[in-house]
């Protein structure tokens, strides 16, 4: 399978910022900086393996664990694109 391009949804980047948020406050900059770059590294791999994430049977869409750190990244894949929808704690409610 062909490479897909990256879309983040408004909702994905608002996800992002408050897990910044979060760990900045409680954990420091060096371990928000290592859960970003590990978040980054996931989506990197729906980019170049776009069929990795695990197909809900509930949704329209995929999820991928984030190694060594308890979330989950949903997204949506077209014929192109690979569209980030959400960036959630495993433990938050999934959208339907």
């Amino acid at each position: 399978m062909r490479r897909k391009r990256l879309e983040y949804l408004a909702s994905a980047h608002r996800d992002l910022r408050r897990i910044a948020e979060y760990y900045i406050e409680t954990a420091g900059t060096t371990t928000t900086a290592r859960i970003g770059n590990e978040i980054d590294k996931t989506i990197l791999q729906i980019a170049e393996h776009p069929e990795i994430g695990r197909k809900l049977e509930t949704a329209p869409y995929r999820q991928l664990v984030v190694s060594q750190y308890p979330f989950v990244i949903l997204y949506r894949l077209t014929p192109t694109v690979a569209r980030i929808i959400r960036i959630l704690h495993h433990a938050q409610k999934k959208p339907r």
